[in-house]
């Protein structure tokens, strides 16, 4: 009965049939592969991706011709026409952070602004966070933050009194985000996006989540007081830094904040 069976057999359909199971099952590692990565990827992590993506589509490409896998090479073929439009749709919060980062390239002069605001700083966020006082505090670096303070301008100076003020309990303004520009009160009960970063789920803070989240859209510096536990944190490029102390973030200022001397020299060897 066997004999019979290998004697009929067509060796040509037998290799269809396994080279079409291979086929079948590498697909279905693949795209299980895929899934399974989009659920854990970070949004920062996607926009990285997209490149990788591409790369091995196209490595993928020339594998399945060189084994004659047809099935994949049509598959992949016709995916090269959309796979741009599904992109766009997949990675559309990621792209367009990325075409607002792009404004990073030309910079507009003063980035923070008088190196005074930062003893005012720091001491509104050091008293805020021994009396466990919830702030968050963003400072406009190149990308203009004007979209964010349209509800709520303000154009003031920047005193640790002002501040704390602001963000008392009684205080209309006080659940939202002050936005500093230049060493001053640019805004105040600003509302922010919060991030959508599966990394920072857990987080039950809308504070925090709101400092990483205006931390993903621009390139903003962001530093929150936890009203629950009196922590000063640091959001920047998508990442939190918690625990902060007044010696960290005095560094951390001086690096964003520029004195007028330094403007001014600056300048002059610009014209020089």
């Amino acid at each position: 009965m066997f004999s019979a069976f290998w004697e009929h057999l067509d060796w040509g359909d037998l290799s269809f049939y396994i080279r079409s199971a291979v086929e079948i099952t590498i697909l279905f590692i693949l795209i299980y592969w895929l899934l399974r990565a989009l659920e854990r990827i970070s949004a920062g992590g996607k926009i990285k991706g997209i490149s990788l993506f591409l790369a091995l589509m196209v490595v993928a490409w020339m594998a399945a011709r060189l084994f004659q896998l047809h099935a994949i090479v049509w598959l992949l073929q016709a995916s090269i026409g959309f796979s741009a439009l599904i992109l766009v749709v997949v990675f559309q919060p990621e792209l367009r952070r990325l075409f607002t980062r792009l404004g990073g390239f030309f910079p507009q002069g003063e980035v923070g602004g008088d190196l005074t605001a930062i003893p005012q700083l720091l001491d509104a966020l050091v008293y805020m966070s021994s009396r466990r006082i919830g702030a968050l505090i963003v400072i406009e670096r190149n990308d203009n933050l004007d979209d964010y303070i349209t509800s709520s301008p303000l154009d003031c100076e920047l005193t640790a009194k002002s501040l704390t003020a602001l963000f008392w309990k009684d205080s209309p303004l006080h659940d939202g985000a002050v936005l500093v520009r230049h060493g001053r009160i640019a805004g105040a009960g600003v509302i922010l996006p919060l991030t959508n970063n599966v990394e920072f789920k857990s987080l039950s803070g809308t504070r925090h989540r709101a400092a990483i989240g205006i931390s993903e859209d621009t390139d903003a510096l962001a530093l929150v007081v936890s009203e629950e536990t009196g922590l000063i944190s640091m959001a920047d490029k998508g990442a939190l830094t918690r625990g902060l102390s007044r010696q960290d973030l005095e560094v951390i200022l001086g690096r964003v904040f520029r004195s007028p001397e330094r403007q001014t020299g600056r300048a002059a060897r610009v014209r020089a």
